[in-house]
């Protein structure tokens, strides 16, 4: 065993922003990822653990053997909620995706304030970071965006230390220990985009190129993140917002376009303007210049507004 351990340490290293002595949350689905984390935690020392597990019966029997699996795995540690993801995407009018992702936060914000731990672990990994990259691409996002390793919204932190891992890295980490998981028979079904991104679209490029293609679109988003780090030290050193946290359009018309850009999409992301796509920097680069509208809608119900020279978002 002391083999195998050292092999699961050589596989997925102890990032160095991680502490075993402090407690965290963990989002738990009982999938192989996230039960790999929990017994990558376990090995590496981590006590203080609270597991949290969101049903979100969208499977009928399997959602509920799901819990049952967990419940008997971790026991008091696990914190569990239950929504009905498809009656609440049908009462938003929002897709399963999305009802299912707000759902999520939510719950981890509930078990956040019943625990006092705002630090929550999950196990997205490399793979899953080439998909929401390539997802957010083909949508029009602003730039090659994809998950943090370290991400805050609002007052909790998520943490993702699987995230530079391959799929398979983990896939053999759980072979090598023989470690029971249940499969999400949804992550087959060719409704969902991510599931086609997953299954059909990243192995049909692959094989039309000849090569792995997650390793290419993980190498172009860490050049895109460099560039993106390189520019915000820049424009940490130029005042843009004036005292009351506006746009000061003269400052900001100094700027070379592509600077300006980055200027508004982070000042937009600073007021959690939701969903956010490149179109909408386009629109709101418009709005500063004093010919154009004063205003424009923004995702989320608010609007972004001109006046005296100034951008500033009100609802």
């Amino acid at each position: 065993m002391a083999a195998l351990h050292d092999i699961s340490k050589a596989m997925i290293p102890l990032p160095k922003w991680l502490d075993p002595k402090k407690p965290y949350l963990l989002g738990i689905s009982g999938g192989r990822d996230s039960i790999a984390l929990h017994h990558w935690l376990v090995e590496n020392g981590f006590q203080k653990i609270i597991y949290c597990h969101l049903n979100h019966e969208l499977r009928e029997d399997e959602s509920d053997d799901d819990e049952r699996f967990l419940r008997q795995l971790l026991g008091a540690d696990l914190m569990v909620g239950r929504v009905n993801v498809t009656e609440m995407a049908e009462s938003k009018s929002l897709s399963l995706e999305t009802a299912a992702r707000d759902a999520r936060h939510r719950f981890f914000q509930n078990c956040a304030s019943q625990t006092g731990i705002n630090h929550i672990l999950l196990a997205h990994h490399a793979d899953d970071q080439a998909e929401t990259l390539l997802f957010n691409l083909l949508r029009g996002a602003a730039g090659l965006k994809g998950m943090k390793a370290r991400q805050g919204l609002g007052a909790l932190t998520f943490l993702r230390p699987f995230l530079e891992i391959r799929r398979e890295a983990i896939n053999q980490y759980l072979a090598s220990f023989n470690h029971s998981f249940r499969d999400d028979s949804s992550n087959l079904e060719p409704f969902a985009t991510r599931n086609r991104l997953r299954n059909e679209v990243i192995p049909l490029l692959s094989e039309i190129m000849k090569r792995d293609i997650t390793k290419n679109i993980l190498r172009a988003s860490h050049h895109h993140r460099e560039l993106e780090d390189a520019a915000d030290i820049y424009l940490s050193s130029i005042e843009i917002l004036d005292p009351q946290g506006r746009i000061h359009l003269p400052t900001l018309r100094s700027l070379p376009k592509a600077l300006q850009k980055r200027s508004i999409h982070q000042f937009l992301l600073s007021h959690q303007i939701p969903n956010l796509t490149s179109s909408h920097v386009d629109q709101a680069l418009t709005i500063a210049n004093p010919d154009a509208s004063p205003s424009m809608n923004l995702p989320g119900g608010q609007r972004l507004r001109r006046k005296e020279a100034r951008l500033f978002i009100s609802l």
